[in-house]
């Protein structure tokens, strides 16, 4: 008989992911601790939803090692699978079924609870994620948001240990999206939770843990809290030049530490000490007979930490 640790619900060693000559995932490593919510950001591309897939026993890992609730992805699949709750990024479902039809189904074919649960199993996730008013209606005619309910539902018919949720929110307009961000909240209570996003204050609001995935590596691994240190230590410059600049000059500006391009003339430029990066932006501007037409400072957000993380060319794992 398996038991979750007490601790870590899950752990992630050295794990890759190779198609052919690329690195899909690169010798990636981090824990989730029991009741923790894990924000997993990173660009198109990254290495998130292969790094899920691997997880809930989808795909095979090429090399290194990954646990959910102690039992090994490789050497246990089924098990780790009875202990996750799965949404991935398209959310597949039967749009000519019903909901409570396709919530009846779901049940049936996990065949992990007894059959005299069912209805009892099923209304409760249909009042958890509010599909009341809808569960009488086929899926087809659902709004984004609702669909996504669906799938959510039918990841938890099973009450598992772990949900793992790629890319609930996507396509959500702002009601939708903070609907469901609740839900995530509240179910994090209870739940350990890995979801990926491209909305950074989904994170800010949501998350316990944050990892930042870029070309398969990972470049930064630690609590919200600790970012939003991070965060207010950056300053983040907008500046507008009045001719195109080649984008490798740029590196000649003093307490520049990275820099995003938005085209030949507008860059991002991040530094620590406001007043030396603006005073360096200045004398740079004169040194290349280049007028600067804006300098505009903005806040420091998760999300220029993320542009500036997932931008560089040499990252270092925080």
């Amino acid at each position: 008989m398996y038991f979750c640790l007490p601790i870590m619900s899950i752990s992630v060693q050295a794990l890759s992911k190779i198609y052919d000559s690329q690195k899909a995932v690169d010798n990636i490593s981090f824990e989730v601790k029991k009741g923790e919510i894990l924000g997993f950001l990173g660009p198109n591309g990254a290495g998130k939803s292969t790094t899920m897939k691997m997880l809930t026993c989808y795909l095979p890992p090429s090399s290194g090692t990954a646990t959910v609730c102690g039992l090994d992805i490789v050497k246990a699949p089924l098990e780790v699978k009875q202990k996750i709750g799965y949404l991935p990024e398209n959310n597949p479902l039967y749009y000519d079924m019903y909901v409570r039809e396709f919530l009846d189904f779901a049940f049936q074919i996990n065949k992990q609870q007894q059959a005299s649960n069912k209805e009892k199993k099923i209304k409760e996730v249909i009042d958890l994620v509010g599909l009341n008013i809808e569960q009488h209606k086929k899926i087809g005619q659902l709004s984004k948001g609702y669909k996504q309910r669906v799938g959510l539902a039918q990841a938890l018919l099973h009450n598992p240990k772990i949900l793992i949720l790629d890319e609930p929110t996507s396509g959500l307009d702002p009601n939708q999206l903070a609907d469901i961000r609740t839900l995530i909240k509240n179910l994090g209570k209870e739940k350990t939770i890995i979801f990926s996003t491209h909305i950074m204050q989904e994170v800010q609001a949501v998350c316990d843990k944050v990892v930042i995935i870029n070309k398969g590596k990972i470049v930064a691994n630690d609590t919200a809290d600790n970012l939003q240190n991070m965060i207010q230590q950056e300053i983040v410059v907008e500046v507008e030049f009045e001719n195109a600049i080649d984008e490798n000059l740029l590196n000649q500006i003093q307490h520049l530490l990275s820099f995003k391009k938005i085209n030949d003339k507008q860059f991002m430029l991040y530094g620590k000490n406001s007043v030396a990066l603006r005073k360096a932006i200045f004398e740079f501007a004169m040194q290349q007979h280049n007028a600067l037409l804006m300098l505009k400072e903005e806040t420091g957000s998760l999300e220029n930490v993320f542009h500036q993380l997932t931008n560089q060319t040499n990252q270092t794992v925080l």
